[in-house]
């Protein structure tokens, strides 16, 4: 979510890549697929980006090269300084990717074995676009050694333009080239990394649900075997051996809650702090949705039933008068 709002800042309805292309710092096609796109009748302008990673000192920067003649460029929210010059080598940067570089307007970075003079430090409200060194479009196709390629296009519509002239469009512009014409939300599904992200978020997500029920287990286990004598009595008392299942699993189904509900409310909090990070605050973005805050509280429901099946079944297999002779 972070990636396409990064883009809607920049004003992007149609996000135009390569087909062949398995992420963003891959991606690559001519430049000149841009006039084919904007003499499509509701195409309102369309702007070509190259993206590419360099190194400055000890820190790797995702840098963009945008057209100084594109809506992005002029839309750029300016903190500090100004935006370059057509062909000029300078250089502006994200707010958080100033602060962890430890530069100002007026200071000097190494980029591409060259010096770019800083002259603007940008201010956007997305994670993302905070991170980004934005130079003009030719000079980074220069430095980065990619004449005349550009790593995607950023298209906008004419207004009020109906869906079935949207969906219409999106085919004229696939049928240009080679590409892949997204919204700007669908940009990540376009991005051949995001399944591996997917598959290990998945087994880290898995691997900590175990840990966690396999956590309930030791402590319900370890909680029948101290309350013996408890359990001992209320089954002399006559409780079912259906009530005493349904106290040890009511027992663990709460600690399990409780467990998450923290969890939750120390993940939020730890994010808010991601900001002030500069190796990772201008990278990662944290945004709650209720889905996400709501989905381990119902895994945990499950997983702690089946974590204290075990103890509970233990505990009603203690005839009453052995659990009453243990101390």
């Amino acid at each position: 979510d972070g990636v396409a709002r990064g883009l809607d800042e920049r004003g992007a309805e149609l996000v135009v890549q390569p087909r062949s292309a398995a992420d963003i710092m891959t991606s690559r096609m001519p430049q000149e697929i841009g006039s084919r796109i904007a003499a499509i009748d509701g195409v309102k302008s369309v702007s070509g980006e190259l993206y590419t990673s360099a190194i400055s000192g000890d820190h790797h920067l995702l840098v963009a090269g945008r057209n100084a003649n594109s809506k992005a460029w002029s839309q750029v929210p300016l903190k500090d300084g100004r935006m370059p010059a057509a062909g000029e080598s300078a250089v502006v940067l994200g707010d958080v990717l100033a602060l962890g570089l430890d530069v100002a307007v007026g200071d000097t970075i190494d980029l591409f074995d060259e010096d770019f003079k800083v002259v603007g430090i940008s201010q956007y409200a997305t994670a993302i676009n905070r991170s980004l060194a934005i130079m003009p479009l030719q000079v980074l196709q220069e430095a980065a050694l990619r004449p005349g390629q550009v790593s995607l296009f950023l298209v906008e519509l004419q207004p009020n333009l109906g869906a079935d002239r949207r969906a219409e469009i999106k085919t004229e512009i696939a049928a240009t080239d080679k590409v892949i014409v997204s919204e700007a939300q669908e940009v990540l599904e376009q991005d051949g990394n995001l399944a591996v992200l997917i598959a290990v978020s998945d087994a880290v997500s898995i691997i900590a649900l175990a840990m966690g029920a396999l956590s309930l287990f030791a402590a319900l286990l370890t909680s029948v075997q101290e309350r013996t004598r408890e359990i001992g009595m209320l089954a002399a008392l006559g409780w079912s051996d259906g009530r005493i299942i349904r106290l040890i699993v009511t027992e663990g189904v709460i600690m399990g809650l409780a467990g998450c509900l923290l969890g939750v409310v120390a993940g939020i909090a730890a994010s808010a702090f991601f900001d002030a990070i500069p190796t990772i605050g201008g990278l990662i973005s944290f945004s709650p949705r209720l889905d996400d805050l709501a989905l381990p509280l119902l895994l945990a429901l499950p997983v702690c039933a089946l974590g204290s099946a075990y103890p509970a079944l233990r505990a009603v297999r203690l005839l009453p008068a052995e659990a009453l002779r243990s101390v």
